[in-house]
């Protein structure tokens, strides 16, 4: 807030919304490497399809996965990550990567790229945007 206040009392409003998109950039690149640091720890496992939850009047589809960690530990957690369809059949066996620090938390094999998505929206929509917003603050 006070790098848009400043910036507003300087009239220079746009250039502070740009330094706040460049701030945050730098905080979601941060944790996109962070992410993709952590998933080098992670143990692949089979687990099972048992259940989905279903949010928002059966828009958003969370698959329900039971599986067992390599001490020996049954797991059965949500996936984090929502999707519009349900992706694989209950009963079917999938391969998950877990953390060995927190058994609770998993993604599918192959899908990581779903773990840092938003984060990458947010840099690429939002470096347009702040090209966009520069190109105006210096026409005027």
């Amino acid at each position: 807030m006070f790098i848009i206040g400043f910036s507003y009392l300087h009239g220079h409003l746009l250039y502070g919304l740009v330094a706040v998109y460049a701030l945050m950039a730098l905080i979601f690149i941060g944790h996109i490497i962070a992410v993709k640091k952590e998933l080098k720890n992670n143990i692949a496992v089979y687990g099972t399809i048992t259940d989905y939850f279903i949010k928002d009047k059966g828009r958003h589809f969370y698959p329900v996965v039971k599986y067992t960690t390599e001490e020996g530990r049954d797991v059965t957690s949500t996936y984090s990550v929502q999707d519009n369809k349900k992706r694989y059949e209950i009963g079917s066996e999938e391969m998950i990567c877990y953390d060995p620090r927190d058994p609770m938390s998993f993604y599918f094999s192959g899908r990581e790229d779903e773990l840092t998505r938003d984060y990458q929206r947010f840099l690429i929509i939002g470096g347009i945007i702040a090209l966009v917003l520069i190109v105006v603050a210096s026409l005027t």
